[in-house]
């Protein structure tokens, strides 16, 4: 009997517990299994179709050197956007990596535009070949790249006419320095000093000043100042000067170590302003070499150069060097040697006869990675050719007749990514002419 009811209170507990279980659950949240979906397959992505570039044509020649770039639209078979890449190099090894990858190779010019046309932002070499593609990607990581295409820049472009055809300066014996935005020409049998900021018009900074008139001295830009040193007038200078405004100049020394000269060159290398040989009053020719890192203390770098005394030779500082051009020497030599060093103490000949004939008085400058040497005198009068070197013993004949009429005695500056040349003289006599070239 008492087994019984055990069994029977078992059997309540049972159905107790069976329908307190049951009511806790919620039959909102049973999910009938026909209603139970798979979920939405991940869509492949598709890269954007194929293109064609259109300009720069591929093997184009005499091209600017800001080309415009252009290409057909491409098409993403998804409907995602399409944004697109440029990218520009001269060395065609640079597009090995594959351009369907995230991993850029160094062409890279310019990223994540929209439009069809793209015009190059900075001047390119002259001269010089490139290579060239556009790449276009989606929103999801597909890319596809265009063809590549090459092309050749166009040489130096040596205009029609002058800037302006008459200065207000006469154009013989003077220096041209860069400062503060404009061009600066200094002395020239006279001490005034003019500027100019687009080469047309010219504004006298001073007719009068501190530093005695001069012609046929040096000028360079160091320590945020215009400099000028030694040069002659009444009589040969050894002093040297210093302006921050064209207009006020200071003497930092009358008589500097180096003895008195003119016709002599200088530069600004390893945080030294430079002075190299020249003419002594007694008409000695000098290769001398000496600087300083004040315009106050001078050192001899070395008293006798491996190059041979001269004057009215030209100086620049290329490819981490000191390079000394042309000139004339004693018994009226004239020159056509190239000469460089990279401490201003001993010198190596890149070249004893440089193509370009024997010359004094003409300008060199340094413009797109090469040296060059605009006219000057030679052994026939006064030379208008132009010609540039990559390596100062190999040199290119860009004109052997420019525009720009026969002249020594001018100088030259690079600004605004052109080559200026300004005054000089020539058979005609003095010319107050300004040219441009890019």
């Amino acid at each position: 009997m008492k087994t019984k009811n055990k069994l029977a209170n078992a059997l309540v507990m049972l159905t107790i517990l069976i329908f307190v279980a049951s009511c806790g659950s919620d039959d909102n949240n049973v999910i009938p299994p026909d209603e139970i979906s798979e979920p939405d397959p991940i869509q492949e992505n598709t890269p954007p179709e194929s293109f064609n570039l259109i300009a720069v044509a591929d093997n184009e020649i005499d091209v600017d050197v800001r080309p415009n770039f252009s290409w057909e639209a491409a098409k993403d078979p998804d409907g995602d956007p399409v944004t697109y890449e440029l990218h520009l190099t001269d060395n065609y090894n640079d597009f090995l990596i594959h351009p369907n990858t995230e991993n850029q190779p160094n062409p890279l010019y310019s990223e994540n535009f929209s439009f069809l046309a793209f015009q190059a932002t900075e001047s390119l070499g002259l001269l010089k070949d490139y290579y060239w593609r556009v790449v276009a990607k989606d929103n999801r990581g597909g890319r596809r790249a265009s063809t590549i295409h090459s092309f050749r820049t166009r040489g130096l472009r040596i205009p029609d006419g002058p800037i302006t055809s008459n200065t207000q300066f006469n154009g013989y014996g003077r220096t041209s320095v860069v400062f503060d935005d404009k061009i600066w020409v200094i002395g020239g049998g006279s001490s005034d000093v003019w500027y100019s900021e687009n080469g047309i018009n010219w504004t006298e900074s001073t007719s009068n000043a501190q530093f005695p008139w001069r012609a046929e001295h040096t000028s360079v830009v160091f320590d945020d100042k215009m400099w000028v040193i030694g040069g002659s007038g009444s009589f040969f200078n050894d002093d040297v000067w210093y302006s921050e405004n064209g207009k006020n100049w200071t003497e930092v020394t009358t008589s500097a170590q180096f003895s008195w000269r003119t016709r002599h060159t200088s530069v600004v290398f390893d945080d030294k302003m430079w002075v190299i040989g020249g003419l002594r009053p007694n008409g000695e020719r000098l290769n001398d070499v000496w600087y300083s890192e004040d315009g106050e203390n001078w050192i001899e770098a070395t008293a006798n150069a491996q190059f041979s005394a001269r004057i009215n030779h030209t100086s620049v500082v290329f490819d981490g060097k000191v390079w000394v051009i042309g000139g004339s020497g004693d018994n009226l030599e004239i020159f056509t040697d190239v000469w460089y060093s990279k401490d201003g103490k001993d010198w190596t000949q890149a070249t004893a006869n440089a193509q370009f004939s024997s010359r004094r008085n003409h300008t060199s400058v340094v413009f797109d990675d090469k040296i060059w040497v605009i006219g000057g005198g030679g052994n026939g009068g006064s030379l208008n050719d132009v010609w540039y070197s990559a390596n100062g013993t190999e040199w290119n004949q860009v004109a052997n007749d420019a525009s720009f009429p026969e002249r020594s005695g001018h100088t030259s500056v690079v600004f605004d990514n052109k080559i200026w040349v300004i005054g000089g003289q020539n058979a005609d006599g003095p010319q107050n002419n300004v040219w441009a070239l890019d």
